[in-house]
């Protein structure tokens, strides 16, 4: 009886409305990697990380903090993004902090980063176990500040905001050649990476190769002509950028092979063949470089009438910039068999059965002519017979981490690769599930790659994260088959039983228009669902468009309420008659009927009728500065006009703003009475005050019956 009733009033509380969670997102970890034998602080950014997400560095070695603490947002702005750059959607992730250490034994390479909350689970962003000294970058806005190195070393940086450079400075000597190379796109950022190095004025010595040395994502080779100091530039090859930019820069004296000749190919115990000279007998391995321009290899081979022989390229997945074709003809020249690769893979393995005994002549090209090099690097396999493939299966999956809703359901993909002579069905399950969660069993037909086997937490499954083994038994005859699904190869795959939201901010389309420099406030009305405790409001981490500068506060609702105005402040600068279309998000701590446990929950939404839409219109106040350049030496007095529009009045505070990381510089507040228009903002600098690498702003604010009514302008101080 007592079960029944308890069932009954969780079931209760699940007919509440309820939104399926926020899950988080992983956008980047930095610095993202650290030296064996160190420990380093890190930011983990990421969309919904609040309260404190459960963190996860995978691999051996390695030791981490077992929850990311909240941590301040770093956020540059950059230049104005203009329409209709700005009108597309934009991620703003919130930063944590926490810590990696690393033994001095830890296998070197990447491991994947993970986080969990009672909305979900998220992994992606990797995080690079090296060997060298490392250092990290020291982010500041504005122009690029040049940061010594001193070689070997591994920079950690990020291309943040957009239009960033980053510049690391080093000495090196006549004669020696220095290899710069990043790793970025395989560590999941989205920065595409443009390397080259620039000598002590400033001029181009040397510019991103073409095809990156093996196992990097872009590299630069120079020697340099005459001992001194070089930099080397880090940019986005678009000119974009953002907080989940980041990127390794590895700078070295030491030998940085481009390619590898012959090529590195799993060993397979084929005898390999250098030279295209001599008859050849199979089984072998032919291997080869296409260097010049429309150029081609011949190699003759002696073979067999009827056997049936296996050819296959390997050039693409050792990192050859190859797109192989290879053809096979007679004595006559006639051509009897042509396989091609595409710009990202190798031609399929292919068999050939001769006509007749004889010398074929086998030809390895590019498949486009104005491509070559001596990187154009290839290994052709030819086998006697077809390849002996032990017959069996692989199953995978699409990501490592899953999210399963309580009292719902997810489809999880799984994927099958057969290999040799099997091709029969291939039955998936679930193995070791914990309470309230079931799975499905799935079939994976003959004639089928992939299915989708469904999870279901139930009611009452426990907030929790919990691993997932998925098995396949694959029958082929009497012959019997078994595999683990894995992604990229590591089966240790987890999933998060998530609970759902129970409250949401009300759909309600309002569309008006606001003077920049203000304060708006959108009225908003939300359906708590049964909730009752205390809600926050900020802005989302989520946003249908670019913020452009707007900003927001932390808006606690008290229990109960549920209508209120959120304040979001327009920036002086924005651009007019741009549509702004500002995101909000609700979070609380619920109580979990089912254990007592407070969970963090949120709802975010960027469907339009959930918007703060705001056409910006002319600001009430306007500062301008006698001079748009100084001189940032001793006492500096600064003419400045202030103008109001005709519903404005009120005295006029102006003052100086720096960037944070400019330091020296001090200014007493300007008070411009409500009849008046102009004064003089005197500026002090210290000897050391700087650096300048950004301009300082003047900013005027006018307290006006609606809240503070601002303007800025900036002036650029040279020394």
């Amino acid at each position: 009886m007592f079960r029944v009733l308890f069932l009954s009033i969780i079931l209760l509380f699940l007919c509440i409305p309820v939104v399926f969670a926020n899950p988080p997102t992983v956008n980047y970890i930095f610095p993202a990697g650290a030296q064996r034998g160190t420990s380093v602080d890190v930011r983990v950014g990421g969309l919904f990380l609040y309260d404190k997400p459960a963190f996860e560095v995978t691999g051996p070695g390695l030791t981490h903090s077992p929850h990311l603490a909240p941590a301040k947002r770093v956020w540059f702005e950059g230049p104005l993004l203009p329409l209709p750059e700005s009108q597309q959607q934009e991620d703003y992730p919130a930063d944590t902090r926490g810590n990696v250490a690393i033994t001095k034994d830890a296998p070197l390479g990447s491991c994947r980063v993970r986080v969990f909350t009672s909305q979900g689970a998220a992994s992606g962003a990797r995080f690079v176990v090296g060997e060298l000294p490392e250092v990290v970058e020291q982010e500041t806005g504005g122009d690029p500040i040049p940061v010594p190195i001193q070689l070997p070393v591994t920079a950690n940086g990020r291309v943040f905001p957009r239009d960033d450079i980053d510049l690391w400075e080093f000495d090196a000597p006549a004669g020696t050649t220095v290899t710069a190379f990043v790793h970025a796109q395989s560590l999941n950022s989205p920065l595409v990476s443009k390397l080259d190095i620039l000598d002590a004025k400033g001029t181009v010595v040397a510019e991103q190769m073409l095809h990156p040395c093996i196992g990097t994502d872009g590299s630069v080779k120079f020697t340099p002509k005459v001992t001194g100091r070089y930099r080397v530039r880090v940019t986005d090859a678009r000119a974009l950028g953002g907080p989940a930019f980041v990127y390794r820069l590895t700078v070295t004296t030491e030998n940085v092979p481009e390619f590898h000749y012959p090529l590195r190919a799993k060993p397979d115990g084929l005898k390999d063949a250098l030279g295209t000279s001599d008859v050849l007998r199979t089984p072998i391995a032919l291997n080869g470089q296409i260097e010049h321009a429309g150029s081609a290899n011949e190699w003759k081979l002696d073979l067999k009438k009827a056997a049936n022989y296996t050819f296959d390229l390997q050039a693409r997945r050792y990192e050859s910039p190859l797109c192989g074709r290879v053809t096979i003809t007679d004595k006559t020249g006639q051509e009897l068999k042509r396989a091609e690769g595409t710009e990202t893979s190798d031609p399929a393995p292919f068999a050939f059965s001769p006509p007749v005994d004889g010398i074929y002549t086998v030809r390895v090209s590019e498949r486009f002519r104005g491509r070559a090099g001596a990187n154009f690097v290839y290994r052709l396999r030819v086998l006697d017979a077809p390849e002996s493939i032990a017959p069996g299966f692989r199953l995978s999956t699409t990501t490592d981490v899953f999210t399963v809703p309580r009292a719902g359901t997810l489809k999880v993909k799984v994927t099958a690769e057969r290999f040799g002579t099997f091709n029969g069905p291939i039955v998936v399950g679930a193995v070791d599930l914990p309470t309230g969660i079931t799975a499905s069993t799935i079939r994976i037909a003959t004639n089928q790659q992939s299915a989708d086997l469904v999870l279901t937490a139930g009611a009452d499954a426990r907030i929790a994260t919990y691993p997932l083994r998925l098995i396949g038994v694959g029958a082929d005859g009497l012959t019997i088959h078994h595999g683990s699904a894995t992604f990229s190869d590591v089966a240790d795959l987890r999933f998060q039983v998530a609970l759902p939201t129970p409250f949401k901010i009300i759909d309600q389309y309002v569309m008006t228009s606001a003077p920049r420099g203000e304060t708006y406030h959108r009225k908003y009305a939300i359906d708590r669902g049964g909730f009752d405790g205390p809600i926050q409001v900020q802005l989302a981490d989520r946003q249908a468009r670019h913020l452009q500068g707007v900003t927001g506060q932390v808006l606690t609702l008290k229990p109960g309420q549920t209508e209120f105005a959120y304040p979001a402040f327009l920036p002086p600068w924005m651009e007019m008659g741009r549509t702004c279309r500002v995101c909000v998000m609700a979070t609380a701590k619920v109580r979990d009927p089912i254990d007592g446990r407070e969970h963090a929950v949120s709802f975010s939404s960027v469907e339009q009728n959930q918007q703060m839409i705001v056409v910006v219109g002319p600001g009430r106040l306007d500062v301008s500065a006698e001079k748009t350049s100084i001189l940032a030496e001793g006492e500096v007095k600064l003419a400045v006009k202030v103008s109001r529009s005709k519903n404005l009045n009120g005295p006029a505070t102006v003052e100086l703003v720096l960037p944070e990381h400019v330091k020296g510089v001090t200014a007493t507040k300007l008070m411009v009475a409500a009849d008046k228009r102009d004064g003089e903002l005197v500026l002090k600098f210290a000897p050391d005050a700087g650096p300048f690498n950004a301009p300082i702003v003047v900013k005027a604010t006018v307290q006006a019956e609606t809240g503070p009514v601002t303007a800025e302008t900036k002036v650029e101080a040279v020394r």
